[in-house]
């Protein structure tokens, strides 16, 4: 569902002339009001997300090359934009529709990012986005991951009812496969706690 909220204020001007008349020397003044042009705000667009049509893909980074990856989608969400920026954002995430997508992974890496190793998916079914800004092409955020805050910047583009999250990486060395390999591994050995993601959130 789509709703708008109008700001602004148009002002208009007002002209009064007065003129004598009459036999003597003609005498005349001008009063005019302030003279004003109306300046209009953007109006403020709220969207709702339509899940069935967006998608969040990942995928996992070694030796900084993209690796595994897959999709997950989105459980609800709703965004707000004023002219050609976001002014407020929220979605969250059904992470019982993570999956892996490449062959290399399979089954195999789907139980393991779905074990309390990782996601922990049968404890946190929801992963959530909180929006902080939206400036210079990036929007700024807290992604909330088993129960974990980690920052997300990320660029995006804007369009009638979508918005289009391009690549951008969020560091998940907070998760517990990477935290207990720093402990028990040799550096040579860790894996690169970032993941990458994109994004095609459209509206209702």
């Amino acid at each position: 569902m789509k709703k708008i909220i109008i700001y602004g204020a148009s002002i208009f001007t007002m002209m009064f002339a007065m003129a004598s008349c009459g036999g003597a020397e003609e005498e005349s003044t001008d009063e005019t009001s302030e003279d004003s042009t109306a300046t209009e705000q953007a109006e403020v667009v709220e969207y709702d997300v339509d899940t069935a049509a967006s998608i969040i893909n990942w995928y996992s980074m070694e030796e900084g090359e993209k690796a595994h990856h897959g999709s997950v989608k989105v459980l609800n969400g709703s965004y707000s934009v004023q002219g050609d920026e976001i002014t407020s954002a929220s979605l969250t995430i059904n992470m019982n529709s993570f999956v892996v997508e490449d062959e290399a992974g399979g089954e195999k890496l789907q139980s393991h990012l779905s074990s309390p190793d990782f996601f922990d998916l049968n404890q946190y079914g929801t992963s959530s986005f909180t929006f902080i800004d939206h400036s210079d092409g990036m929007i700024t955020g807290k992604l909330n991951v088993v129960g974990l805050e980690m920052d997300v910047e990320a660029p995006v583009t804007l369009s009638e009812g979508k918005v289009e999250v391009g690549d951008f990486t969020v560091n998940m060395v907070q998760l517990p496969f990477y935290a207990n390999e720093r402990e028990e591994k040799p550096e040579a050995d860790w894996h690169d706690p970032k993941i990458g993601f994109n994004a095609t959130i459209v509206a209702q």
